[in-house]
């Protein structure tokens, strides 16, 4: 078992400092315990789960998603006939993948389970500080406003909630909800009033986002959304960075290894994923012919292509979801992206699943069943 089997009675939002895992524990909203059904479930098929279900209980939410996403690829090759061994031993290393994967057709292959995020230091709100003073807004209200938070830098002392409270109260007290929604509506988000407040270097950046008429006065809290820290993020940098430390970690295989990576950010999309594996857009142009034509090529800094062209042929394909989990799995569509250039190819029976395939300069992509409707029973 994986949580209590106590009655439970709070069913308050999440807060900030509070671990995946203690909020599906306590929370008796009724999506929470499809959750822990869901997870129940798996884990009772799972080969000797203990070390998976000490992972869920480690109060760390990175090893929580990573022995989340494990379960998840578990189930969804095992309901497709496929036979996974848990962390196989390799000859002569130490280190062991998470899965020797035997496919229906008797084919072999491993697989390995990564985790990759825009914010690679493992949370938008991760130092403890920071996550105490923000949960202030999941236990208040306010009649006609919520606030959009974003952050940047990090305290060495505790902000005093009860200021910054009394601060944004005051300051949406002294807004108008039906000017600011007329102005919204009118020129877009970037006409909604802000309010910044500061720490020592941190800095909480307010916005005030009016309730609709039939609305106000309902609301059980202040956090519309979280738009994260301040600097620049893209989506297609974490998983060529993961796909690279997963191809160098156990040297060479004697079968296909597929890297699976589940990505947590936003707006991933097939640019994003082309630019991981094969290299980012760039735009060419000639410093000695003006008139020559700009030319679109890709930069040599993608996981399978370098500067000195292919590269980590070991891994055989790239598994690539978009933010699985156990709130989603019937909407999620992952590609698996087969390496043009791989030292062994994967088996025919990956391809029922949606995949893209490089060749001669071009990629197609060809559907497949979602992982969805492999769960039938949950």
């Amino acid at each position: 078992m994986i949580f209590d089997t106590t009655p439970r009675t709070d069913a308050s939002p999440k807060l900030h400092a509070e671990t995946e895992f203690a909020f599906l524990n306590r929370s008796a909203r009724e999506e929470m315990h499809l959750a822990r059904s869901r997870l129940e479930a798996l884990v009772a098929i799972y080969p000797d789960p203990d070390d998976l279900v000490r992972r869920f209980q480690s109060g760390n939410d990175t090893h929580f998603h990573s022995a989340e996403f494990e379960l998840l690829l578990f189930a969804l090759l095992s309901n497709r006939g496929f036979k996974l061994a848990p962390h196989p031993a390799l000859p002569g290393r130490t280190s062991r993948p998470d899965f020797l994967v035997e496919s229906p057709s008797g084919d072999e292959f491993y697989l390995e389970a990564v985790l990759a995020s825009e914010d690679q230091g493992g949370g938008l709100y991760q130092h403890p500080l920071v996550a105490t003073t923000l949960d202030i807004f999941s236990s208040n209200y306010h009649r006609n406003f919520l606030v959009m938070v974003s952050t940047s830098g990090q305290p060495t002392t505790q902000p005093s909630r009860n200021a910054l409270l009394r601060k944004t109260l005051a300051w949406l007290d002294g807004l108008d909800p039906d000017a600011v929604l007329e102005a919204m509506e009118a020129g877009g988000h970037e006409m909604l009033p802000s309010l910044d407040w500061a720490h020592e270097d941190l800095m909480i950046s307010l916005k005030a986002f009016p309730l609709s008429k039939g609305a106000r006065g309902q609301s059980t809290r202040l956090l519309a959304g979280q738009m994260g820290r301040a600097g620049w993020v893209d989506s297609w940098s974490p998983i060529r960075d993961a796909i690279r430390f997963k191809g160098s970690k156990y040297g060479t295989f004697d079968r296909p290894f597929v890297v699976a990576v589940n990505f947590g950010g936003y707006f991933l999309n097939r640019i994003d994923e082309m630019q991981a594996l094969f290299g980012q857009e760039q735009v060419t142009v000639s410093i000695t012919d003006r008139d020559a034509p700009a030319r679109l090529s890709r930069a040599p800094n993608g996981a399978w292509i370098g500067n000195s062209g292919p590269q980590f042929k070991r891994v055989s394909a790239a598994w690539l979801f978009d933010g699985l989990n156990v709130y989603n799995l019937e909407s999620r569509k992952p590609t698996l992206y087969l390496h043009p250039w791989a030292n062994y190819p994967v088996t025919a029976d990956l391809l029922q699943f949606p995949h893209a395939i490089g060749e001669d300069g071009t990629m197609s992509w060809h559907e497949g069943t979602r992982p969805g409707p492999l769960f039938p029973d949950l």
